[in-house]
């Protein structure tokens, strides 16, 4: 008997505007990006696919690199990455794109494989802000203290106890992360807080965030960030900042995770 052949795996490279949606993973009650996608995946190759995310975004938060795998049928083994990428975003709503699609080898899987993860969270310090930016950015005050801001950003970097910026339902069995990056970036009016991690707890981005803008705002100082990264509870940290302000920029994979195939 002929052995099965191996199935094909692609790799999905997807953006979206998360403001409709309640978070990348499908969910009972709300309509989620991997339903709308998987949607029109399974109208586009005649059966339903199950489509498996790299990073489980909140509701409300977008993503300009967000990555995703399935596993092709065999039937559309014809179709190439490029092909992929136009037929679907004809069946996907406005706000859903699929951006690139990556042959990739047998075991690839988009969320074990991933080494980390990128994410930037826009403030505006502009005194009335365009409604052209508000989508996508948070107004805060001009006389934010960016110095302390970077200093308590310092305290982040590393592997810690982030219990105290997850949200209930995270992984708080498993709530040690490392953090490469912390960066606060200045644009014009704008402020940047870029995030650079081996992975984060369910909420986490948004947590650093608020707790970042306490220091900003005198009210914490950074030597206190760097006493919640011993398991303090959620309560001792800042507020969440608000969804919309957040994006998922990219996926981070090693070098043996290389394209067979590109779009």
């Amino acid at each position: 008997m002929l052995a099965k052949p191996a199935p094909m795996i692609v790799r999905l490279i997807l953006s979206y505007r998360g403001t409709a949606y309640a978070g990348w993973q499908r969910q009972a009650n709300a309509v989620a990006v991997q339903q709308v996608v998987e949607e029109a995946l399974g109208r586009l190759l005649g059966e339903a696919v199950r489509v498996e995310g790299a990073s489980r975004t909140d509701a409300g938060v977008h993503a300009r690199g967000q990555a995703a795998h399935l596993e092709l049928p065999a039937a559309a083994a014809h179709l190439p990455p490029r092909a992929l990428v136009h037929a679907t975003n004809r069946l996907l709503p406005a706000d859903v794109r699929v951006l690139a699609a990556h042959l990739m080898p047998a075991g690839f899987h988009a969320r074990r494989a991933a080494s980390g993860k990128e994410y930037r969270y826009r403030l505006s310090r502009a005194e009335v802000l365009s409604p052209l930016d508000a989508p996508y950015a948070v107004r805060v005050p001009a006389s934010l203290d960016l110095s302390g801001m970077r200093r308590g950003a310092a305290r982040l970097l590393g592997r810690h106890d982030f219990s105290a910026f997850a949200l209930a339902g995270g992984s708080h069995t498993h709530p040690h992360r490392t953090l490469a990056a912390v960066d606060l970036e200045e644009a014009g009016p704008e402020l940047h807080l870029l995030f650079v991690g081996d992975g984060f707890l369910r909420g986490m981005v948004r947590a650093l965030v608020g707790t970042l803008l306490d220091v900003g705002l005198g009210r914490r100082t950074p030597d206190q960030v760097a006493a919640l990264l011993a398991g303090a509870p959620r309560g001792a940290a800042g507020c969440n900042a608000p969804a919309h302000g957040l994006v998922l920029e990219r996926v981070l994979y090693p070098a043996c995770w290389q394209p067979l195939v590109t779009s």
